[in-house]
Parts: structure tokens; C-alpha cells; sequence
């Protein structure tokens, strides 16, 4: 045993290649991707082939490959059987023909070397198989670990050498885990504004990868031969915590040593450049899309065609596919050059349906050349104001950044056209401190040089007292967040003995609030800067309040926070005291998962402050933290701060942001902020507004003392605030006196007057048609990671939606208008109005995981789809002179769902053979669901775990005459393991849907508004009391009457103290067959409304007027607020429901089958000068509703 140890110390230290002989190797790569579980649907590949090896020289060796053969895989794990792709290895001949160098010594892969014409995605190919010979065996230890480098980075590695005697080998083990490396290689996209969740991936991590190699070694004379060798790598997902299960892609590789030749490899005779080591060769990923396999011929003319499609297939309606074409258009122009933008903007900027998807289409593709056209466009002045602000907004967040992208900012900042609009110059600025903060949360190669141009930009507004351009120049060096700019802040800021101490404490806030993105990367820094601020007691309190905000973003330590809790002991002024020990309080109940060390620190710090602090009213600063966390890997958190100010009685600022956690990651999705300094000052010049008063009288003073803004100075805004969205500053706006006078001028301008009456002339004479649509790209995600094969595994997620309304207005005249009517002659005409409202939305999500290269795709797919239209026809018609306005809701033909969604779970084939073709398989096949119970259950029983199939349908009683249809259908995986994410994995649909009931159909709904002194003379429905309906009258007035006296008593000395009830109204509603309905009144002067109410009906027939004395019963009857009235009124409810019930079938013969329905609303004559607003407004109108089955005779 000792001399076989010795042995191998000895001999035992790598892989040799004799010059002059070429080894060959048989190699088999496998890559499934699915759900672990046999028998479900599984995507991948299979390949084999030959290498062969030769070493010119002592260190340096050729690699050529030979016999290539690809199969692919998609169908039932273990039934089905690949398919052999017979083209593809003819496609790779060119690249796979050429053979590559290499240098190997001592078990180590060096440089590599291949010519231009080898593909990234060729040699990435052979990277994987040069892994398998990557060996740092060591001569004394049997059992070791290191941080070896491999195709997927420099990553722990566990080795165990065993010896096997009898068959003369060495038995050789190696474990990769891919979860601990010094350096990881892989490439995100779309993930510039997360960070990395530890404190999350603590319990369980999202993404998870293994690899474990084994050896089969042969002893030589001069080191060891490999003569088998097989891989098995694991990288698992999941959306939610991995106990819930995970999706996997599972990689199977297997070297055999066949043969040594006795020839050598020639290398072509061309130049070798060198290509890098063995780590993975990322190039053009992203430019493969997972979603569609697109051959690109003519790229100009695809994407007209594809522009012509979309345009087509939406001009009534939004079609369910038109997402995933969107996404097809967006990845199509990233494949553009300039030229061939500019062809298509010669070609669709007059044809306004194409252009709008083209400047959609353009930001979101988001390279450096579309940023560049979007640039010299708004340049050349070929884009609108509104076209220029959209296109520029989204390329800031879509656009991938890198040097040239934030050089062409660059140059937008000092661009005159730019700078001459305020809204433009505060998107690019803003822009340009965004876009270095994505390349440098993606890049370690952050230079300085990048924010010299704003620091020299602030300190020349410094010097010249521009106090607006310090602000934004502020809030640039904010969104960048680079820790060199964190001494161009500190000259801004009120630090003791600075000159800065002058400036505006507008200045000094935006300098505080631009340290939260330098607090994520330089923590320690901005934490000395902000304590110092906050322990300074001659500070505004409201800049140490912020300073604390400040210091609760950087995760304080225990001694910190203890630091923080002394000084409140000792803290003289409340706001500041109050507003850290609610910050503090709020965090100690933080959950254990996102904030532990803080919450356990303010915990602790809680112990020391005086619980008095807890007892201060809302007049003292706040700080409200919430936060919730699960086990699923989702979370959201929130914060509001309330900053106020013993001297205001409105808060001086107020801010509220939130923040989501999704599977380990976390970002702030939004902030907003809001001062309100000048307004507190304009409200203060009038001291009555502090009086105590009731409210309307508090409401007149406030508006009459703002009616004096002109008073204010120039500099002095009103009120300021601004958005945040993943922690980027994207708007900000100061409402200042120059604002409003801008704004009014610009409302009352002749040009907005003269457009206005434009467009109604046009919409009276010929009518409007138009077709508006809306796409949006919510989401791309994507990470692409290296697996030990040399093909890439590839998680993504795109969202995209589209929304779309076509609206048509038909008018119709009493006469004819000449072209140019004044408008005067509207009020002898009559108009009617008809218009067609169709408004569309689709939404498609793709979650994707797998193998994505750019000569096939296999991967498993969750499709969640969404598409919802509701069209309206409405007909208005307008008598303007007489006052009569009638307002009519027609039936349509409504689509069979209204609204309809699905989630479907799937495996997906494509390759390059055919790539219009894709196969499809559903992760669970139908012969599976069949061999397992299924059930179908009532709503009481739809959360029962083992259910594989479910259906559910449930109608609903709808509005009028309608029936709405809810439908639930689900197919899932929950038989297998009830789980979130095998819930999820199958296929799930449920719509909404809008029934008339048969045989009762509504011709429209109507509604008449009469306006003048003859409204009240419009006559709704008479009722003679001879007919049959006067038994059940006679006896509900006898009910009533038995109960007025005391009711109006009661009533009347109850709204006596009362404020807030000040008219009175009477209201009748009747509901039958399948509806229900309430019919109620309030009075709050009884007496008073008695009165109006017999002036107003003795005009009336008898009827009428009982009719209205029994709804002012009634009204008198539901407003009592004495408990004696209360006790009259449930006896008086109990016997008219009697008197309902029994004459049930009474009612339903001759009052619920009249044609016409309708809900009247009376207003009174004004008797007293401080009764409600309503009735002065309002007198003398009615408003009747109504419902018609048929035409009435009239």
C-alpha cells in the first residue's frame, strides 16, 4: 500500500499527450431541462462526437473536432425519443472544420488560440470539452479542496483520489459548487436596479448549481492517461423558496479514450489570435431570443413586414398575439443598423399609425445605435415635444449602458435645442446620472471621468449663486451614486465652518437626499457625514431628520444605532427626538428575514429611550416602517416619513417609498416626496385660516389666501415634489409663481381656444374617428449562465402589453351648419351625438428557462396571457336652449368573454433547420391527469389540495337583465407535490362574461337631465289610486302616518346639531325578477321640507301628491335618530315588508312589467342662505332614469 502511495506521488500529476500521436475521444453532452419527475414533458439535446489531440510541442497542442451528431429531444421524460438534426452539423462544418490551440501544462488549460472565423459559440464548444482535462491534482493529499478555475469560473472544488489495485487505475473524484466561487461567471440583462438580497438567500436560495466529475485514470511511464470521465451538473430554479420545488436543467457529459494514431493534426494555415482562457466567452447572447427562432434574411424588409402586421391586425381591436409580435418587432431592430433605422423612418415617419410603433419599438430594442437615431432626431427637430419626452424617458431605463451610451448623453447635456426646454434638459440630465449608475452596477470599471462633467458643472453654479441648477446638478450626482461624488456633495452642505452654510436649505436637502445611492456602495463614508450632520443641534431639524433617514439606509451597526438612542435621551428639540424614536420603533419590529441586525439593534436602543417619546401627537414627526416577508421569497416593504414643524400646521415635508423582494433580490420600485415650505408661508399671511371655524369657512379662507400667490417672489415655490423609481430619480417639479403663470397662459392663450373650437366644429359637422394604441414592454430580465458543456442555461422573463380604443362619433343636426357657424347658432339647434367606444388591452408574460444558442432552442415555458374588451355604444342628445338633455346607453355586440386569462406550462423545440416551426408538448400530458382521481368541486371544497383537475363556473346576478359568468378551469401538478410552484406548472384558465337573461332583453338605458325653470313641470309617471294599486298604498300611508309626528320631532331636533345636513330629497327605485334595490330618503328640516314639498305638488293631481307625502314619510321614517325613533321605525319597516311580501304577486303584475323605470331626483326652492350648496345649484331640476323593454307608446 505504501509503495502504490508512493507511486502515485510520485507519477500522479497530469495528463501527458506524446508528440507526434493524436489521442482520440469519444464525448456525449447531454442538456435536459424540466421538472425532475419522470413522466412529464422534458426539452433538450443530445450530441456526439470525436476529438482529437495533438501536441506540436511540449506545452502547446491542436484540437479538432470530427463526427458530429445532434439529436433534440421534446416530449414525455423517458417514453418519447430524440429526433436527429441532420442539418445543423452541415451548417457547423465551416467553423468545426478549423481546428483551435491550446496551451496545457501540469493539469492547467492556458490560452487559447483560434482564428477570426471560429465563433464564440464554436469555441465556447470546446471549452467544454478542454474542461475535463482541467486537473490540479496535488502529490500528498488524498482528499483536499481549492478554488479551482473552470469554464464557469474560479469556484470551490473537493477532489478524492482513490487507488484501485487489481484493475491497475485511479479512481478519481471532483465536486464543483457553482453556489460558492471567488469569481462567477454569468451575464444579466435588466437587473441594473435590484441588489442582491443576503440576508434573503440566508434561508434558501432561488438559483442553485452543482457539478460532480468522475475519473477513471490509467498510471503511464511519464504521468496519467484519462481513459473515461463523466459530468454530471445540476442548476436548478425556482420562483419561490426551492422547498417549493424547482424547474432544472440537468447536463450529462461522458468522455472515452478510443485510440492513439500515429499522425499528427496540421493546423490551418492561417492567423491563430488569442481567444482567451478557459473561461466562458460571453458575445452576442442577448441578441438570441428565446421567445421566437427568427432567420434573418433581409432584415429591412422583415421588419416592415412585421410593422405592416401589427398595424393591420389592430386597427379595430387589439389582437391576443400582438405581445408576443411586439417583442418580436423589439428584438428584430436590435439586430439594426443606422442605416436601416433611417430607411424605416424615411419610409413610416408620415404614416402616423406606423410611426407611433416605430418610436415605441425603437427606445425599448435598447442599443447604442437606436439611442443614437433617437438623438439625432430630436436634433434635426423631426420628433414632436410629447414624441421627443416619451422616446428620451424610456431610453434612459431601457437602453443598455456602457462608455458610448453615457458619451451620447453627454453630449444631449450640452445640446442647445435641449437646454431651451425645461422638460427635455431635466430627462437627459436626470438621464445621465442614471445611466452611470447602471454601468457601474454592471461593470467593475466605474471611472471618475464619467461624473467630472456635473462636478465641474456644480461648482460653477456654486460660484454663481444658481441655486435651481445646484438642485439638479445635486440630484444627478444622486442618481449616479458614484463614491467620488461624495465630495462635490459635501460642499453643498451645512457642515460647520463651510461656505455652503449660506445656501438655500433647498440645497441643502437635495444634497442630504443625493447620499442614499453612495450610502449602498461607500456605507461606512456617508455614515461619519450623516451622523455628523445629525448631531449637529444649530441644523434645521428637518436636514437631521433626513440625516437620520440617511442612516437607517446604510443597515447601522448596534453601536451606531446605540450612539443614535443617547442623543435622543438628551435631545431638546421633540420633532427631531419624536421622529428617531419612531424610526426606531418601527424598524425593532422589522421582520428577522430583511433587516435583522438593525431591527435586533433598535430593539435594544428601544430600552434605553423613555417610552414618553411614545405619547407625542401627530404635530411631531413621524417615521412609519412596514414590511412583510414569506417563506415564498416575496416580500414588500414601506416607509412613510412625516416631517412637520411646531411653527406650521401643514407638514413641511412628507415621503413614502416601497420596496419588493422577488426571488432573493430587492429594489425600491418607488418613491415620492412632497415640501410644501411656501405654501405654509402663504396660508400663515392670513391668521384667520387657523381659527377655529366649521369647515366650509376654514375652506374659503384657505383658497382666498391662496388666491394671493401672486405676491410671492419669484424664487419662493409654493410646493416641490418628485418621483423616484428603482431608486432613480425620473421627474421633479417646483410650483412657483413663473409655473402658474406659464400654465395660464398657456390655458388661456388664443392658440388652445382657437384649437379647442376647431375641433368641436369638426367633430359637429363630419364627425371624429380615430384609433389610439399603446404598447409597452414591462419587463425583460435575463440571465445567461455557462454550464460545464460550453452551451449556455438561460433564465428569462418578458412581460409586454398592448392597449388599444377606437372611438367614433356620429353627429346628427336639426340643420344644417356652414363650415363657419358661430356659435351661437348651437343654441337653435338640435344635436345628437352617437359614439362607438371600443377599447382593447392584451398583456402575455413568458417565463423561460433552458438551452438558447443560435442554431436551436430547448426550453420549458410558462405562458401567462391576458385580454379584456368592453365596447359601448352611447347616443347623447342636446337641446341646449330648452335645457333638455337625454343620455342613451344602446346594446352592442359584446365578445363571448369580456375578459379571459391563462396560464400555460410547456416545452418548447426550434432550430435552424426549419425555424419557423416549433414543437410543442404540455409539461403534463393528458394520459398522465387521466391515471390520477379527478374531481369537481363546489366552491365550499375548491381549496382541497388534491385536486389535479378543477372547473368551476359560478353566474351571478348582473346590473340589469344580465347574468355575469365567472369560469375557472385548472390542470396542475399539485398531485405530484402541493407546492406554490407545481400549483402553477399546468395549464389554468378563467373568464368573465356578460349574459343577457333570455326572453329579457334591455332595448337601452336612458337617462333624461332637464335643466331651467320648467324642469319641474316634467311629468314622470302618474299613479291613480283607483286602480288596484290602491289597497297597497292606502295601507303603507296608513303605516307611515301612524309614525310621522314623532319621526318629524324627532328628525327636526336632530338636525338642528347638525352642520352637515342641509337639503332634502325624496328618491323612489323599484327593482324586479332577478334585481334588488333600496329606495331611501334623508331630511334633516322636516317641517321645512313638509312645506316646499306641498308648494311644489299643488299643482299636482292628488295622486302625485300622495306619492310624495308617503316618500317624505318614509324619508322622515329612515332619517330618525332618537331611540325611540329608531324602535318606531324597525316596527314600521317589519309591517311593510308584510305588506310587500303579500303583495308580491301584485307588484310584479302591474308595476314591474310597465316599460318604463325611472329614478327621479327632486331639488327644492332655497329658503335660508347658509343651506347646502346642492339645492342653490341644483333648484328646480330633475333627474330621470329609466329603463326600456320596448318603446313606449307615447
Amino acid at each position: 500500500m505504501r509503495a502504490v502511495v508512493l507511486a502515485l506521488s510520485l507519477a500522479l500529476v497530469a495528463p501527458i499527450f506524446a508528440p507526434g500521436k493524436t489521442y482520440v475521444y469519444n464525448y456525449e453532452v447531454s442538456l435536459m431541462t424540466g421538472l425532475p419527475e419522470m413522466g412529464l414533458g422534458r426539452a433538450g439535446v443530445y450530441g456526439n462526437c470525436k476529438f482529437l489531440i495533438s501536441a506540436i510541442d511540449q506545452n502547446t497542442l491542436v484540437l479538432k473536432i470530427a463526427d458530429i451528431e445532434i439529436n433534440e429531444f421534446n416530449g414525455i421524460w423517458l417514453k418519447d425519443h430524440p429526433n436527429l438534426m441532420s442539418m445543423l452539423p452541415k451548417i457547423m462544418e465551416p467553423e468545426t472544420s478549423i481546428p483551435i490551440k491550446f496551451e496545457y501544462s501540469n493539469g492547467t488549460v492556458g490560452k487559447i488560440y483560434a482564428p477570426e472565423k471560429v465563433s464564440d459559440f464554436v469555441l465556447n464548444f470546446y471549452k467544454g470539452f478542454l474542461n475535463f482535462f482541467q486537473l490540479n491534482i496535488k502529490k500528498t493529499h488524498n482528499v483536499y479542496d481549492l478554488h479551482e478555475a473552470g469554464i464557469e469560473g474560479v469556484c470551490k472544488t473537493l477532489y478524492s483520489v482513490n487507488e484501485d489495485v487489481k484493475a491497475d487505475r485511479i479512481l478519481l473524484t471532483k465536486t464543483r459548487d457553482i453556489n460558492h466561487c471567488q469569481e462567477r461567471i454569468y451575464r444579466d440583462m435588466g437587473l441594473a436596479y435590484t441588489e442582491k438580497c443576503e440576508e434573503c438567500q440566508k434561508i434558501s436560495k432561488n438559483l442553485r448549481g452543482t457539478a460532480s466529475y468522475r475519473y477513471i485514470l490509467k498510471p503511464v511511464p511519464s504521468g496519467i492517461m484519462i481513459t473515461k470521465a463523466d459530468v454530471n451538473e445540476i442548476i436548478q430554479f425556482s420562483p419561490f423558496s426551492e422547498h417549493h420545488g424547482a424547474a432544472q436543467t440537468e447536463i450529462k457529459l461522458t468522455v472515452v479514450f478510443l485510440e492513439i494514431q500515429n499522425t499528427t493534426i496540421t493546423p490551418n494555415p492561417v492567423e491563430y489570435h488569442h481567444r482567451g482562457s478557459l473561461k466562458y466567452e460571453f458575445s452576442k447572447e442577448f441578441e438570441w431570443t428565446p421567445l421566437q427562432f427568427v432567420k434573418v434574411t433581409d432584415l429591412q424588409v422583415q421588419i416592415q413586414d412585421l410593422l405592416d402586421h401589427i398595424v393591420t391586425h389592430n386597427a379595430e381591436k387589439v389582437n391576443d398575439n400582438t405581445p408576443l409580435k411586439y417583442l418580436e418587432l423589439i428584438h428584430l431592430l436590435r439586430l439594426a443598423c443606422n442605416e436601416d433605422l433611417e430607411g424605416l423612418w424615411s419610409k413610416y415617419k408620415n404614416i402616423p399609425s406606423h410611426r407611433l410603433w416605430l418610436l415605441e419599438a425603437v427606445p425599448a430594442s435598447g442599443t447604442t445605435t437606436a439611442l443614437r437615431f433617437i438623438k439625432e432626431k430630436i436634433v434635426a427637430e423631426d420628433l414632436s415635444v410629447v414624441e421627443a419626452v416619451r422616446t428620451l424617458a424610456a431610453a434612459v431605463h431601457m437602453v443598455t449602458a456602457n462608455p458610448e451610451t453615457i458619451k451620447l448623453f453627454e453630449t444631449l447635456m450640452e445640446d442647445n435645442k435641449i437646454n431651451a426646454n425645461p422638460v427635455l434638459r431635466e430627462i437627459v440630465f436626470l438621464g445621465y446620472g442614471t445611466m452611470i449608475s447602471k454601468y457601474c452596477t454592471e461593470s467593475d470599471n466605474c471611472l471618475v471621468e464619467f461624473v467630472q462633467p456635473i462636478q465641474k458643472h456644480l461648482s460653477e453654479a456654486v460660484s454663481k449663486g444658481e441655486t435651481e441648477d445646484i438642485i439638479l446638478y445635486a440630484k444627478v450626482l444622486g442618481n449616479a451614486g458614484h463614491p467620488s461624488s461624495l465630495k462635490s456633495i459635501t460642499k453643498i452642505m451645512p457642515i460647520h465652518g463651510t461656505a455652503a452654510a449660506s445656501l438655500p436649505i433647498r440645497v441643502h436637502i437635495e444634497a442630504i437626499r443625493a447620499l442614499s445611492n453612495i450610502a449602498k456602495k461607500e456605507s461606512r463614508m456617508v455614515q461619519e457625514l450623516a451622523l455628523q450632520l445629525y448631531m449637529d443641534k444649530a441644523l434645521d431639524p428637518e436636514l437631521r431628520m433626513l440625516s437620520c433617514i440617511v442612516l437607517f439606509e446604510t443597515n447601522p451597526s448596534m453601536a451606531l444605532i446605540s450612539t443614535l438612542a443617547n442623543a435622543v435621551k438628551s435631545e431638546e428639540n421633540l420633532q427631531v427626538a419624536s421622529f428617531t424614536y419612531s424610526h426606531m420603533k418601527s424598524m425593532s419590529r422589522s421582520a428577522s428575514v430583511i433587516h435583522p441586525s438593525v431591527g435586533a439593534a433598535c430593539n435594544v436602543a428601544m430600552k434605553i429611550l423613555s417610552p414618553k417619546l411614545d405619547r407625542l401627537s401627530l404635530r411631531f414627526s413621524k417615521a412609519i416602517y412596514g414590511e412583510s416577508y414569506s417563506y415564498f421569497m416575496l416580500g414588500a416593504a414601506a416607509t412613510a416619513f412625516y416631517i412637520n414643524d411646531a411653527a406650521t400646521f401643514l407638514p413641511r415635508s412628507v415621503v413614502a417609498k416601497t420596496r419588493a423582494f422577488f426571488a432573493g433580490a430587492a429594489a425600491d420600485v418607488l418613491e415620492i416626496g412632497v415640501r410644501t415650505d411656501g405654501l405654509q408661508e402663504t396660508l400663515l399671511k392670513n391668521p384667520s385660516v387657523l381659527d377655529s371655524a366649521d369647515r366650509i369657512t376654514k375652506m374659503k379662507r384657505v383658497i382666498k389666501a391662496l388666491s394671493h400667490w401672486r405676491s410671492l417672489p419669484n424664487n419662493k415655490p409654493l410646493a416641490s415634489f418628485y418621483i423616484k423609481l428603482f431608486g432613480q430619480e425620473i421627474a421633479f417639479a417646483n410650483i412657483d409663481k413663473p409655473m402658474i403663470e406659464r400654465a395660464i397662459e398657456l390655458a388661456s392663450g388664443p392658440s388652445v381656444q382657437t384649437y379647442g373650437i376647431k375641433v368641436l366644429k369638426t367633430m359637429l359637422l363630419s364627425g371624429v374617428s380615430f384609433n389610439y394604441t399603446m404598447p409597452v414592454m414591462f419587463t425583460e430580465v435575463r440571465r445567461v449562465i455557462p454550464t460545464s458543456s460550453g452551451l449556455l442555461v438561460e433564465l428569462s422573463l418578458f412581460s409586454a402589453a398592448v392597449a388599444a380604443a377606437v372611438v367614433k362619433i356620429k353627429p346628427t343636426l336639426s340643420q344644417r351648419l356652414p363650415e363657419d357657424f358661430p356659435l351661437s347658432r348651437l343654441l337653435e339647434t338640435d344635436i345628437k351625438l352617437e359614439t362607438e367606444v371600443n377599447p382593447s388591452y392584451a398583456m402575455a408574460t413568458y417565463a423561460v428557462m433552458g438551452t438558447n444558442t443560435p442554431i436551436y432552442n430547448q426550453l420549458i415555458v410558462s405562458r401567462v396571457k391576458f385580454n379584456s374588451t368592453l365596447p359601448s355604444k352611447i347616443s347623447a342628445k342636446l337641446d341646449i336652449k330648452e335645457g333638455d338633455f337625454k343620455i342613451e346607453v344602446l346594446p352592442v355586440s359584446a365578445p363571448e368573454n369580456i375578459t379571459a386569462g391563462s396560464v400555460e406550462t410547456y416545452t418548447v423545440a426550434r432550430n435552424i433547420e426549419n425555424p419557423t416551426v416549433e414543437k410543442i408538448t404540455p409539461i403534463l400530458p393528458s394520459k398522465v391527469l387521466e391515471s390520477f382521481p379527478i374531481q369537481i368541486l363546489s366552491n365550499k371544497d375548491s381549496s382541497s389540495a388534491e385536486v389535479s383537475l378543477l372547473t368551476l363556473t359560478k353566474f351571478v346576478p348582473f346590473f340589469v337583465k344580465r347574468y355575469s359568468c365567472f369560469k375557472v378551469a385548472t390542470e396542475n401538478a399539485a398531485f405530484i407535490h402541493d407546492t406554490a410552484l407545481y400549483r402553477m406548472i399546468g395549464s389554468q384558465n378563467a373568464s368573465f362574461s356578460i349574459t343577457p337573461i333570455e326572453g329579457e332583453a334591455v332595448e337601452r338605458l336612458e337617462m333624461e337631465v332637464k335643466v331651467g325653470a320648467k324642469a319641474a313641470e316634467k311629468i314622470i309617471k302618474q299613479i291613480n289610486l283607483n286602480d288596484g294599486a290602491a289597497t297597497v298604498l292606502s295601507k303603507l300611508n296608513k303605516i307611515l302616518a301612524s309614525n310621522k309626528n314623532h319621526t318629524l320631532s324627532s328628525s327636526s331636533s336632530s338636525s338642528s346639531s347638525s352642520s352637515s345636513k342641509h337639503f332634502y330629497k325624496s328618491s323612489s327605485f323599484s327593482s324586479f325578477s332577478h334585481q334588488s334595490s333600496t329606495s331611501s330618503s334623508r331630511s334633516s328640516h322636516s317641517s321645512r321640507s313638509n312645506s316646499n314639498s306641498s308648494k311644489l305638488s299643488s299643482s299636482r293631481s292628488f295622486s302625485n301628491s300622495s306619492r310624495s307625502s308617503s316618500a317624505s314619510s318614509l324619508a322622515s321614517l329612515f332619517s330618525a335618530e332618537s331611540s325611540s325613533s329608531r324602535d318606531s321605525a324597525r316596527r314600521s319597516m317589519v309591517e311593510i315588508q308584510k305588506l310587500f311580501h303579500g303583495n308580491k304577486q301584485f307588484l310584479h303584475k302591474n308595476i314591474a312589467n310597465k316599460p318604463i323605470l325611472k329614478l327621479t331626483y327632486l331639488g327644492f326652492p332655497q329658503q335660508k342662505a347658509n343651506s347646502h350648496r346642492f339645492r342653490k345649484s341644483h333648484k328646480n331640476q330633475v333627474f330621470p332614469f329609466r329603463i326600456l323593454k320596448h318603446k313606449p307608446d307615447i
